[in-house]
């Protein structure tokens, strides 16, 4: 089962994510801030990463190089689309914030699909 660690800050949102991901088969765990989150990545790694701007407090530029550090892996950033990502981060993803977490949860599958193909010793066409 593919862990999924998810900062959010609104109770309300925070317990849609949590039953929504689980559902879809996700291990899921919601924390409120980044640095609760960074705090759990320091000791239990995860296999994908979401966050929005609002949960993590701080400018983009000031968090993701810390969180670089911990986790180098898929990172869902969710906000306004017209944000601009980093272009050196190949694992940032920004989707829409929503209430439909359907986006969400396919992009989480996406990922899920892309790391198991990536596995060495995977077979490739």
């Amino acid at each position: 089962m593919l862990r999924v660690l998810v900062v959010e800050k609104d109770p309300a949102v925070a317990r849609l994510y949590r039953e929504e991901l689980s559902e879809a088969g996700f291990a899921v765990q919601v924390l409120p801030d980044l640095g609760v989150a960074m705090f759990r990545l320091e000791r239990e790694p995860t296999q994908l990463l979401v966050t929005d701007l609002d949960s993590a407090g701080e400018r983009l530029e000031t968090w993701l190089p810390r969180v670089r550090r911990l986790h180098g892996g898929p990172l869902i950033l969710l906000g306004p689309p017209q944000r601009r990502l980093p272009r050196d981060d190949g694992q940032l993803r920004l989707l829409p914030k929503s209430s439909d977490v359907r986006p969400l949860i396919a992009s989480l599958h996406g990922e899920a699909v892309r790391m198991a193909w990536s596995r060495p010793g995977t077979p490739s066409c």
